[in-house]
């Protein structure tokens, strides 16, 4: 792990016109991109990024509608396409193979729809709690009906009510057990400063049930994948061993005492093992480079 380096942020207007925050870790000329999930922002993944970047250079985005970054009331921003671009737009023209992707839950699959929107352009792909979307049409237009559900609750009991009973579903509760009275404490407020708009909208553009699913393309993805799920996450353990065996450079790892906030609650077990992760990629580069 590296000494903890000055963080800046700043708002960048992307090409769609949206804004967004970013927060960034100056290095050298390779990039480890960080995406938080559903309430997050980006400042929830700097403690991984510092810990595994080596002496990369890093950012992470506040998504749309999270964070310091836009939360418009109209929808096309936060479709999954749209987010694409967005990410896209704040990474810029880099080298083929310079960029690193790290996402968790809701940024995991928007790191998936990056990687499959260019499958041969990213050094590598970590995905921590994520899938990449739900194959059956009517699975997953019953998840979109409930999507749109809660994004109409939210909006209508507002950002604190709504944190106050996220925070307690089970997918949380090893998350949340985890933490002293200051940490729970910094998590809510975190949270809260987001906006009933910002949030209901990603429900509504970017949720599982919004997204187009991702498993068919999944095959022709050439960089490299880890997929990371807690322990006592199960479900998401299943998810992370089928998404390393749709490609052909995968693999599953699973943190030992964890939950779903596997980075919130296993730091340290999460950091080694991407860090290893992002150094295998490093020597295979060259040979890849050939392909």
């Amino acid at each position: 792990m590296t000494t903890n380096a000055p963080t800046t942020s700043r708002r960048v207007q992307t090409a769609d016109g949206t804004t967004l925050g970013v927060h960034d870790i100056a290095g050298n000329d390779s990039l480890v991109v960080a995406l938080h999930g559903f309430t997050g922002s980006g400042s929830t993944m700097l403690p991984l990024l510092e810990a595994v970047r080596g002496e990369r250079s890093a950012i992470s985005i506040d998504l749309v509608g999270h964070g310091d970054s836009d939360a418009p009331e109209h929808l096309d921003p936060y479709s999954m396409p749209s987010v694409v671009d967005q990410v896209l737009s704040i990474i810029g023209p880099r080298q083929p193979l310079s960029v690193h992707l790290i996402g968790y839950s809701m940024g995991g699959r928007v790191a998936l729809s990056l990687a499959a929107r260019a499958p041969w352009y990213f050094a590598s792909i970590t995905t921590i709690s994520a899938t990449a979307g739900i194959d059956d049409p009517i699975e997953r237009a019953q998840r979109h009906d409930a999507d749109l559900e809660l994004a109409s609750h939210i909006e209508t009991i507002g950002v604190d009510g709504f944190v106050d009973e996220w925070l307690t579903k089970p997918l949380f509760a090893s998350y949340v057990s985890s933490l002293d009275e200051a940490e729970r404490g910094a998590t809510v407020a975190q949270r809260s400063r987001n906006t009933a708009t910002g949030l209901a909208n990603s429900l509504r553009g970017t949720g599982t049930g919004a997204m187009p699913p991702l498993w068919t393309a999944l095959g022709s993805l050439r960089s490299p994948l880890l997929t990371i799920a807690g322990e006592l996450d199960e479900r998401y353990v299943e998810v992370a061993n089928a998404l390393s065996q749709r490609v052909p450079h995968g693999r599953a790892e699973v943190i030992s005492g964890a939950g779903h906030v596997v980075h919130g609650e296993k730091l340290v077990d999460i950091a080694n093992v991407v860090s290893k992760f992002l150094q295998s990629c490093a020597l295979i580069e060259p040979e890849r480079g050939h392909e």
